[in-house]
């Protein structure tokens, strides 16, 4: 979704209001004009494909092809699908509440999601930090604004939704990616039989947090249902479909030809 063009920021709506006023009285300077230009190609932009998005298009497109699927693995996505109810269960008790992983699974025209907890007026979906250093604990804004658009794709599946919650939490990191990382740093420093205790110690501190209140390790974005947001994705969609059906009649010129 790198190509969704940025929505003006309150400033720039304010802006953008006084000088359309300006210049139905008549009153608007030339710079003033360039100013208001710009703001207006900003509010109007449209989506467009980035170079990014083209290349895992044309991965899926070729697993497609092949029927082929290359495996995507990564310690953080592990740890997120370890750590999936311990991280409920946290919030649970730190909020007093009795959520259960949702289980069901949506689709509509646009989106297919399985949102983690679905409540009557809210859904909630939580991540796992990978670890102290990338919990979003001062942040004022989602880090991840893919994260906000998988909400709102949540939220267009179902309709009555009006707000989501994204839910950070900092939960222990399994034994085993603790192992893998305390071996990824004993070959990256050269230690061929083992990091120092010191180290090893560290390592399995920096992972666990048993010692901080699950208060501190809990952190909650409201997230509103914004149809224009959801529209713009949905056209991000349809230029996504339109090049894949390109990359489909790439491939049967290519097969007329051999």
């Amino acid at each position: 979704m790198k190509g969704l063009p940025k929505p003006l920021t309150q400033n720039q709506q304010e802006t953008l209001a006084g000088l359309l006023e300006k210049r139905r009285l008549g009153t608007i300077t030339d710079k003033q004009t360039v100013t208001l230009g710009d703001l207006i190609k900003k509010r109007d932009a449209k989506p467009v494909l980035s170079d990014g998005a083209k290349t895992y298009l044309t991965t899926i497109f070729k697993e497609h092809v092949f029927n082929r699927t290359k495996e995507i693995q990564s310690k953080y996505l592990s740890k997120g699908i370890s750590v999936e109810d311990e991280n409920i269960n946290q919030y649970n008790e730190v909020k007093g509440t009795f959520f259960i992983k949702n289980e069901v699974r949506y689709e509509n025209d646009w989106f297919s999601g399985e949102m983690d907890i679905e409540e009557d007026d809210e859904i909630i979906d939580f991540k796992s930090s990978w670890d102290y250093s990338t919990f979003p604990l001062f942040e004022d804004e989602v880090p991840n604004e893919d994260y906000e658009d998988q909400l709102q794709s949540y939220m267009d599946l179902r309709p009555h939704i009006k707000k989501a919650k994204l839910v950070y939490g900092l939960v222990d990191t399994p034994n085993d990616l603790i192992i893998d990382e305390k071996r990824r740093i004993a070959w990256k420093l050269g230690f061929l039989d083992g990091l120092p205790e010191e180290l090893d110690q560290e390592i399995t501190k920096n992972m666990t947090y048993a010692d901080i209140p699950k208060e501190a390790r809990i952190k909650e974005f409201i997230i509103y249902r914004d149809e224009k947001r959801i529209q713009q994705i949905k056209d991000m969609i349809i230029l996504a479909r339109e090049y894949l059906n390109s990359l489909n009649t790439t491939l049967a010129t290519h097969l007329q030809l051999i």
